[in-house]
C-alpha cells in the first residue's frame, strides 16, 4: 500500500509537470505575509460558500505539492518579517529585526542576487512598501529592518530589472539622519522611475530595461490600498506580476525569478479584520493565478511556489459562540477595511461633528457592512454597539487599540470583533504566532519539495538554488 500511493503522488506531480530532473527556467515565488493555514481555509470556504465569480478558477491551495514549513527564528521562536524573510530569502536564520545577514551580521546573498548573476531577469514587487522587510530581505544587507533609507538605495544597487510597490518608507532619509534622494538613486542606476499605470505604459513605450513603479496614489503611502476598500488606484498586485511577466520575459532568454509580497494580509491580520483579510488572500489568490497562466503555456519550464513569512493574528476558524456555524457569505456585504472605516464613515456624515449620531452610525454600518441589515443582529449586541459608541465618539472616555500599523478608537474596535463573530473567525492576538506557514508548489521541479515532513523556511531557497543549479 505505501509504495501504492508513493507511485500515485509520482504520478501526480508528473501530470502536473513535475520532472525529478527538472531546471526551471521561469521561477514564480509568492509570499503571503503573515498567511498561515487559518488564513488559507478562511479563503477556500469563503469560495465554497459564496457565489464569488472567481470560485470555480485554479486556486493557489489546489497545487499538487502541499506542505508545511517552520517559521521561528534564530532567536525566537515567533518570528518576525525580517527574519523570516531573510530565511526564504537567502536560507539562513537570523535574529528578529535583521535583513539580509547572519546572526554574525555577515552578509547573505538571497537566491534573487543569484538569479541575476546567473543572467537571470529578476522582478520584486509587494502590495506595500519596496523596502519593508520582505521584498528588501532579496536585494539588501543590514542590521536593523528599520533602515529604511539605506535598504532603499541599496534597491537601486541591486541591478534588479523590475521594482515595484506602493512607495518607500523614508525615501529622503530624514528618519535616517542622512537627508538624500534615492529616485535620484535610481535613476543613476539606470531606472526608469515611474507612478501610476500611465508611467508604468510610458517606461514601456520608451522600452526601459529597469524599471521601478511607484503607486500614484500619494494619499497612502504605505501600501497600494486594500482590496476591501475597492481602492480606484490603478496598481494590483495581480497587475505587477502581470507586468512583470510581460517585462522579463521579452527581455531575457535564460529565463526569470519572481518575487511577490501580498503585505496586505499582514497588515489587516495585524488589526484582526477578518473580512479584510480573506479579500486581501483573494487578491493574492488572483495574482498566482496570473503565474499559474502563465505556467500553462510553459508546464516544462515553470516552476509555482506560494508561501507565508509567518502568521498574524492567531487566526482560528470557530470560536466560543459561533457553534460550529461559519458565515463566510457575510464577507460579500462588507466593503471597508477596518484600517479605513472611521475616514469613511466621518466622509459620510460630512466631516460633520454635529451628525455624529447613534441613528447615522447605524445606517453607515448597514449601507457598508451590512451590519443590523443583511447581518442579523441581537438586541444586546445592537445595544453594546450603542453603549461603546456613546462612551468612545461622544464622551471620548476610552482608550485606544494600538495595533502595528494603525491605532483604533473604542467603537471601531467593537464594531470588527463583533463582525468577526458573526463571521465565526476568532483572533488570539494582534501580533505574530509561531504557527507553521503553508506552502503549496506546482511545476518543474515540484516533486522536491514533496518532503516526507515538515520543511523549514530556509530549506525553499536551497531548494530553489539545486534546482536552477545556481551557484
Amino acid at each position: 500500500m505505501k509504495k501504492f500511493w508513493h507511485i500515485t503522488l509520482l504520478f501526480a506531480l508528473f501530470a502536473w509537470g513535475g520532472s525529478m530532473a527538472a531546471t526551471p527556467k521561469y521561477v514564480f515565488f509568492f509570499i503571503g505575509d503573515g498567511m498561515g493555514l487559518g488564513q488559507v481555509q478562511s479563503l477556500r470556504t469563503y469560495y465554497k460558500d459564496t457565489t464569488d465569480p472567481n470560485r470555480d478558477l485554479q486556486h493557489f491551495y489546489e497545487f499538487p505539492v502541499a506542505s508545511i514549513i517552520t517559521t521561528f527564528s534564530y532567536d525566537d521562536d515567533m518570528t518576525d518579517s525580517a527574519a523570516a524573510g531573510t530565511a526564504l530569502a537567502c536560507g539562513k536564520k537570523t535574529r528578529n529585526g535583521m535583513l539580509g545577514m547572519d546572526c554574525d551580521t555577515v552578509e547573505l546573498t538571497s537566491v534573487a542576487k543569484r538569479m541575476k548573476q546567473a543572467g537571470r531577469g529578476v522582478g520584486i514587487m509587494s502590495s506595500v512598501c519596496l523596502n519593508d522587510a520582505t521584498p528588501g530581505a532579496f536585494y539588501a544587507s543590514r542590521p536593523n529592518r528599520g533602515d529604511y533609507y539605506e535598504i532603499a538605495r541599496q534597491g537601486a544597487a541591486s541591478g534588479f530589472d523590475f521594482l515595484a510597490g506602493a512607495y518607500f518608507r523614508d525615501p529622503y532619509g530624514v528618519k535616517a539622519g542622512t537627508p538624500g534622494n534615492v529616485f535620484a538613486d535610481y535613476e543613476a542606476s539606470g531606472y526608469a522611475v515611474v507612478r501610476g499605470k500611465n508611467g508604468y505604459n510610458d517606461a514601456v513605450s520608451a522600452n526601459a530595461r529597469r524599471i521601478l513603479w511607484l503607486d500614484a496614489d500619494t494619499a497612502s503611502e504605505n501600501t497600494i490600498g486594500y482590496a476591501i476598500d475597492a481602492h480606484n488606484n490603478d496598481m494590483t498586485l495581480p497587475g505587477m506580476v502581470e507586468a512583470a511577466i510581460d517585462h522579463l520575459y521579452k527581455n531575457y532568454r535564460k529565463g526569470f525569478f519572481i518575487m511577490a509580497e501580498g503585505g496586505g494580509i499582514d497588515h489587516l491580520a495585524h488589526a484582526n479584520d477578518a473580512a479584510g483579510v480573506i479579500r486581501e488572500a483573494k487578491e493574492f489568490d488572483d495574482a498566482v493565478r496570473i503565474a499559474y497562466e502563465f505556467y500553462r503555456q510553459h508546464p516544462k519550464e515553470t516552476l509555482i511556489i506560494v508561501t507565508a513569512d509567518h502568521e498574524t493574528g492567531g487566526l482560528g476558524m470557530g470560536i466560543i459562540d459561533s457553534s460550529y456555524k461559519q458565515h463566510m457569505e457575510y464577507v460579500q456585504h462588507v466593503t471597508i477595511s477596518k484600517n479605513a472605516f472611521w475616514n469613511e464613515f466621518s466622509k459620510s456624515i460630512d466631516n460633520d461633528p454635529r451628525n455624529l449620531t447613534w441613528e447615522n452610525a447605524e445606517k453607515f454600518l448597514a449601507q457598508r457592512m451590512g451590519l443590523g441589515s443583511i447581518i442579523p443582529l441581537t438586541t444586546g449586541e445592537k445595544g453594546r454597539l450603542m453603549t461603546v459608541f456613546q462612551a468612545s465618539v461622544i464622551d471620548k472616555s476610552t482608550g485606544k487599540q494600538h495595533t502595528l500599523y494603525a491605532d483604533f478608537d473604542a467603537f471601531t474596535t467593537e464594531v470588527y470583533k463583533l463582525l468577526s463573530t458573526k463571521i465565526g473567525i476568532g483572533w488570539t492576538t494582534y501580533s505574530h504566532t509561531g504557527n507553521p506557514a503553508p506552502l503549496f508548489v506546482v511545476g518543474a521541479g515540484a516533486d522536491r519539495f514533496a518532503s516526507a515532513g515538515w520543511l523549514d523556511n530556509t530549506d525553499l531557497s536551497r531548494i530553489i538554488g539545486e534546482l536552477c543549479r545556481l551557484k
